[in-house]
């Protein structure tokens, strides 16, 4: 009756030619029993994309079908099954794409699938919007994050406790009677074999992520939450790239949000996490920073994150004082690349002047890099990039130097 999926992907948007790199299936009866499981890896013929998040290597996908290869027996699976997935709307959008690449169009119709994100904000009320936080409000857990199968497998076990939660037949019974009676339409044959995930891949969830599974949802507009979902995938990893910005913008653009919708989003975002940060009662440096860069990838400033952590706190938290940029200290080492409108001597003597301390190449110790373009492709921005450590632009760095010391340098 029920088709459980997941996929792992190489980005956000199949429209930007991200591919499907892993797909699961479980099958449940009526009842939410398991029938049957089924899962391969992909080759994608490209880069894999956020390696952090998902964990496949190359290696992995070498000898993996490419999705023409089993593009038969996944829609054998599908047919005549209601879809359920954690944001399936995600998943049904590579899937729907996948197939199209093809030359076939297949009906996975979102209106006549189930997501358990969208079903746990009424069987738990308090449940937050990730798979994990929903799976821990229903006392699941999720063994191999990140890999499509465990994720296929927790969505399923969360499932099937919201079927035990209605009558039988489900409200929903109508829309099964519908999906079961589409025709699908005629696939590809082929004898590769699926490949499975080596045991050793594994997606990371750190603090970043533990984090994320805590942010409560957002009812209005009805598209936050897709739209929130897709930002808590990429800030596991505390970096957005110019990528990233581009393809969310193209999410936002298709969930139909406004430029004042996203950035009311952005700014509840970023206030949510620092107050879910505050949680344990303390902060450390390295969190405070992560946060910050959290802020800056958002549009937001490091004030934001104190008002928050403020709040959180009810006022315990002592906002550390801030001569410079995005809360880095007197003292801190910084690079300057490109060709800003003002003369690079007068950034530099701007930065003396602030406290820190200008270099002319970004070493392991670098602590923070001020560009004219946060995109640039300059050697310095390749080796702060390699080296983890935050490029902000030239008019942020202005921003939040002291008034004094714009009027000296100027």
């Amino acid at each position: 009756m029920y088709a459980v999926i997941d996929t792992e992907t190489t980005g956000l948007l199949p429209s930007h030619r991200h591919r499907v790199i892993e797909v699961a299936v479980v099958l449940l009866d009526a009842r939410g029993q398991v029938e049957h499981e089924w899962v391969t890896l992909l080759n994608p013929q490209r880069d894999l994309g956020p390696q952090h998040i998902h964990g496949i290597l190359t290696a992995d996908v070498l000898a993996a079908p490419e999705f023409a290869d089993v593009a038969r027996p996944l829609g054998e699976l599908l047919a005549g099954r209601m879809v359920v997935g954690h944001n399936v709307e995600f998943d049904l959008g590579f899937l729907r794409a996948e197939f199209a690449r093809l030359g076939v169009a297949v009906p996975l119709i979102t209106e006549r699938s189930m997501c358990t994100m969208a079903l746990a904000g009424y069987l738990y009320p308090g449940a937050k919007r990730t798979l994990g936080a929903c799976c821990a409000a229903a006392g699941i857990s999720i063994e191999g994050w990140h890999s499509a199968l465990a994720d296929t497998r927790a969505t399923a076990e969360l499932f099937g406790r919201y079927l035990n939660a209605f009558p039988s037949p489900p409200p929903w019974q109508w829309a099964y009677e519908e999906v079961s009676r589409l025709r699908w339409p005629a696939l590809p044959s082929s004898n590769v074999a699926p490949t499975v995930r080596p045991v050793h891949a594994g997606g990371r969830h750190g603090w970043m992520s533990r984090l994320v599974d805590q942010l409560p949802r957002v009812p209005e507009p009805p598209q936050a939450d897709s739209y929130l979902a897709l930002l808590d995938m990429i800030l596991a990893n505390r970096e957005i790239t110019a990528a990233d910005a581009d393809q969310l913008v193209q999410v936002a653009t298709d969930l139909g949000l406004t430029r004042s919708q996203v950035h009311d989003l952005h700014q509840y975002y970023v206030s949510a996490l620092a107050e879910a940060s505050w949680g344990g009662g303390e902060i450390t440096a390295h969190q405070r920073s992560d946060l910050d860069q959290v802020a800056v990838m958002l549009g937001r400033r490091a004030s934001d994150v104190d008002e928050a952590l403020v709040r959180a706190s009810d006022g315990r938290y002592a906002v550390p004082a801030r001569p410079g940029a995005r809360g880095f200290p007197r003292g801190s080492t910084m690079v300057f690349t490109g060709d800003m409108v003002e003369p690079r001597e007068v950034w530099w003597d701007r930065a003396v002047a602030a406290g820190f301390v200008p270099q002319e190449v970004v070493r392991p110790d670098t602590t923070f890099v001020v560009a004219a373009d946060v995109d640039s492709l300059s050697v310095k921005a390749r080796a702060a990039r390699e080296l983890n450590i935050p490029i902000i632009s030239a008019e942020d760095f202005r921003r939040f130097l002291p008034v004094q010391t714009e009027r000296k340098a100027g």
